[in-house]
């Protein structure tokens, strides 16, 4: 009894600690929740929806958003979470990604376009059942700054 007393504690330990450590593997496609999303001054799109292949550390998505009016955009990133610069296309044109990871179940990312007028950063973390995608973001133009956050359901 005295054993037990002391091996089921320590067992649970090690074993959590081992799942807690692994990294989460975003692979998938992942379509917004427009109303689970959290949008403050930017406008809402119609929809986005998000491919991602994750062999850890590499990393590459490529994703489209439709705005209302039926406008499509497209952006792409090939990569690694590392925190080394990578090309990166996007609705404004070229520009600069790094991304590295901050725990085992999310990574920020930091993108700027070409001449540098545009800043974006964001906090991806994926769920502990891997099935919601959380993407908090904040942007610096010319225009100014905002902040959103958007929900991803993996299907």
């Amino acid at each position: 009894m005295r054993i037990l007393s002391w091996f089921v504690p320590t067992f649970l330990s090690v074993a959590l600690g081992v799942c807690a450590g692994q990294t989460a593997n975003f692979s998938g496609s992942w379509y917004l929740n427009v109303e689970k999303s959290h949008w403050g001054s930017k406008p809402k799109p119609f929809s986005v929806v998000l491919v991602i292949e994750h062999k850890d550390p590499a990393l590459q998505y490529h994703g489209t958003v439709t705005h209302t009016n039926e406008d499509t955009r497209e952006f792409a990133f090939s990569g690694a979470l590392d925190g080394k610069e990578y090309p990166m296309v996007s609705s404004i044109g070229p520009g600069i990604t790094v991304l590295h990871r901050v725990d085992a179940s999310t990574f920020e990312s930091a993108f700027r376009n070409a001449d540098g007028t545009h800043l974006e950063t964001a906090l991806t973390s994926l769920s502990r059942d891997g099935k919601v995608l959380t993407r908090k973001i904040s942007q610096k133009t010319p225009e100014g700054t905002r902040t959103w956050t958007e929900i991803y359901e993996r299907r």
